[in-house]
This record gives C-alpha cells, structure tokens and sequence, in this order.
C-alpha cells in the first residue's frame, strides 16, 4: 500500500490521517503506535502547508519489512535555517497537533531529516519493525502519475533463506491498467524462487505471456558476502553507487515481462560497506553521476529514495526509487 498526496491546502492534511490511519490497520500496528502515525503526520502536512508553501507527503507501507510504515514530507521551500533549534522540543513558530520537529522525533520509531537553506526539506519518519530483511536495509517510495489514484510501478522485496530479492517494476503505460500489470508481474515472482535472476525473469516473462506487459529489474543479495546478481528487462534504471563517487550503471535487456524477449544478462558485483544500489523506473529523470544524486552517507535507504522522488521525478508518468545497502550490523 502507498500513497502520495499533494499539500496543497488543508484538506489535504486531514485527507493524510485518514490515509495514515489505513496504512497503520494494514501494518497491524496497535492503537498507541497508530495515534502516534496520526500525530506525525497531521504536524508533517501541516508544516508542509505552514513553513514551506506546500509539498507532499508520502505514505508508504515498506516491502519486506513486515509490520512498518514509512513517511516522507518533502518540500523545495525556504529550508530550515537551523535544524538543531527546529529539533528542540517544543519548538514551533505557530500552533501545531503535536509539538513541533521534536515531538515527531520522540512519537517516530525511527527519524530523520535533511534541510538546504533555499532548496528545501525532507523529513523520514518510521514506524513499527526495522527496515532491514536478512542483514539487507530497505528502503522505497512511489509516486502515481498525476491525477491518477493508481500507480503504474511496484516494489517487492523477500529474504530466501538468507538472500534477499528485490524487484522494481513498471506497468506499460499508467492508471489501473498499468497498475494491475505491474501487480501481475509481482504476483508472479512470488511464486517462483531461485539464485539466477535471469532465469526468474525469463520464466516470468513466459507466464505474462499475452498481458499488457511491464518491465522490471530483479536483484538478489546475499549479506554475508555483498553478493550481488542482478538482470532487467527493459527500462528500469539499476546503479551501484559508491561512497568515493563511482556510479556503475547495470545492464537490462530491451523487451517487456510478456514479450518476446531473449534472456537478459546476469550482472555481477560486491557490495561494500556504504555501497548503495538503486532501481529506478523511468518516471525518473536519467542519474547520470554522483552530481545527480543525494550525499548517501549517513542517510537511510528511506531518505536517499525520498530524495530521488523530490529531486527528480519527471511529474509526468508514475514513478519508483527501491534503495538497498548492505545492514550496518553486517558489517565487519
């Protein structure tokens, strides 16, 4: 389940907690934890509104990581001039449901946020389990297509005895058509396992024989060696980024699940300590570079995909950001 709604007015931060309050029943959240969600979200929607002009908020129940939800306010106002006195409990320039930075902070499981003064502000907040599956963090948001209620792309994620996969896909076109394929397309990896991503792929393509059809990008990790294998078909964007700012772009097959397709490539590579990978769709402008993306150190998987949508969503068709690194846990 997701949502994304645009700040707009103040409907909007009603229409977010009755949202948040759905996404807590799906995460089987208990009742202190949801009316903590409700809080958090009521004073994001209202900041959005109030100090920046207005944004959006994004709701997001994470693949893979049972029973948590995840938000994410983003804005490209003014920006926080200083974060530490805005991070003050208490602290607020006008009324508000829950106190300011600080209550969000304390009411959150988990909780960060990044401001440029002149760029902007996007603040992550988390709740109920960790983000992390079989020594994998996880992080991912998505965006529908303007006006649409539905949304194109999808996200799975699933630890196999160990390993985790992640897929990132894309229905043809938008709106509930693409949205059902997109669904179609997870549905059926579901049901099939294996470490050849490629063969996976190939397989599901045979099953979608005669649908509309998508595209997607599946990897697998393995945490206690940084394996990485990893084969696409079509557009969605993969890149292993690292920290001294080498982007390694993998390599999909052209075609679409569905399709008459040969059977992509296997990529390989090692994940290290404060490697990132992302899978994009393509209602994400091309990251051509280091320049193109968010500082990662030090930000979750949640954040750097936060940013991606504020910073680089076309706003013309659906879009996704699913971001991975290896848990800091399993790290030696």
């Amino acid at each position: 389940m997701r949502h994304a709604v645009d700040i707009t007015d103040p409907s909007a931060v009603a229409e977010s907690r009755r949202l948040a309050r759905g996404l807590a029943d799906a995460a089987m959240l208990d009742a202190t934890r949801a009316e903590a969600l409700a809080i958090v979200v009521t004073e994001m929607a209202t900041n959005l509104l109030r100090h920046a002009g207005g944004g959006q908020l994004l709701l997001q129940a994470q693949p893979g990581a049972g029973r948590r939800v995840t938000l994410a306010a983003i804005d490209s106002g003014p920006g926080i001039p200083d974060i530490d006195l805005a991070l003050s409990d208490g602290f607020s320039t006008g009324s508000s449901a829950g106190g300011g930075l600080g209550a969000m902070r304390r009411l959150a499981d988990s909780f960060e946020i990044r401001s440029t003064p002149g760029r902007g502000t996007v603040a992550v907040c988390g709740f109920g389990a960790p983000p992390v599956m079989a020594g994998v963090e996880v992080g991912a948001f998505l965006v529908n297509y303007p006006g649409d209620r539905a949304c194109g792309d999808g996200v799975f994620a699933r630890d196999v005895a160990g390993r985790v996969d992640l897929m990132a896909v894309d229905g043809l076109g938008h709106g509930a058509r693409a949205e059902a394929a997109a669904e179609e397309a997870i549905a059926g990896l579901s049901g099939l396992r294996g470490d050849d991503p490629s063969g996976i792929l190939s397989e599901l393509s045979t099953r979608l024989a005669g649908s509309r059809g998508s595209v997607a990008a599946l990897a697998q990790i393995e945490a206690a060696d940084g394996r990485l294998r990893l084969a696409g078909i079509g557009n969605i964007a993969a890149l292993l980024v690292q920290p001294g700012g080498q982007v390694r772009r993998l390599i999909s097959r052209e075609g679409r699940l569905g399709g008459a397709v040969r059977q992509p490539p296997v990529e390989t590579a090692t994940m290290r300590p404060g490697d990132v990978l992302i899978l994009h769709s393509d209602g994400l402008s091309t990251l051509r570079s280091h320049a193109d993306l968010p500082a990662t150190a030090g930000m979750s998987c949640a954040m750097i995909a936060a940013h991606l949508i504020r910073d680089r969503n076309k706003g013309r068709d659906d879009c996704c950001a699913l971001v991975a690194r290896l848990a800091p846990e399993n790290i030696a």
